[in-house]
């Protein structure tokens, strides 16, 4: 009961995330005209699904809220990359401050302050390698996606290095296959800039969730 009480709430949020993403996209560019339905009803849905993710992977309540907080944040701010091909700072501010708090407060719970080491590592890497790419790339990350990889970097870190590494490289393949399907289909360019935003919360969710998905696919 507890399970579907949880999937119909993670709906309901996911609904209200909707919403607030197409405020906030109107915000940030009052050009875009994203389709309110297809927001509301993409993000019930992915709400829906998430939560049932998180209430399979964790079962201490704070890092449900920390990872619930995460990927909330991760669904607006996708949204709001596909239409402006920007990220808004304040939604990784609520990010990084949860994670810091929850996730901290998890480690002394539990005496594991390496946890906390492996976190700041990766948070850092996160910062070092997108800052590195935007330089190889001629400017193609903003600063939104180097604040946005330091924060999965500490999330992820906390599970563990290689959940970090499998984010980053799911996130680099699911980019890579995208923009080949788009010179493919519509005469792109390798020039053309895409929003990575997306691609590193798809690469997050698959480091996070890969078991629990199994686990449905395997399911009599």
């Amino acid at each position: 009961m507890s399970r579907a009480l949880t999937i119909l709430f993670g709906a309901i949020i996911g609904l209200s995330l909707g919403f607030v993403a197409k405020s906030l996209i109107t915000k940030v560019d009052s050009a875009a005209q994203p389709s309110a339905r297809f927001l509301v009803t993409t993000s019930c849905i992915i709400g829906a699904i998430v939560s049932d993710l998180i209430f399979l992977r964790f079962s201490e309540i704070e890092l449900r809220f920390c990872f619930a907080i995460l990927c909330s944040g991760l669904l607006v701010q996708s949204l709001i990359d596909i239409y402006t091909h920007r990220l808004v700072r304040q939604i990784s501010h609520i990010m990084a401050g949860s994670g810091v708090l929850l996730l901290g407060f998890n480690a002394i719970d539990n005496s594991s302050s390496n946890l906390l080491v492996s976190a700041a590592v990766c948070a850092t890497l996160g910062v070092a390698i997108s800052v590195v790419s935007n330089k190889i790339s001629g400017g193609s990350l903003g600063a939104g996606d180097v604040r946005l990889m330091a924060v999965l970097g500490w999330h992820l870190g906390f599970l563990d290095y290689s959940a970090a590494m499998w984010a980053l490289f799911a996130a680099c393949v699911f980019a890579s296959i995208f923009g080949v399907a788009m010179i493919v289909l519509r005469g792109g360019s390798w020039q053309r800039r895409i929003a990575f935003g997306p691609f590193l919360t798809l690469g997050t969710l698959t480091a996070i969730f890969v078991n629990e998905v199994s686990s449905y696919t395997f399911m009599t």
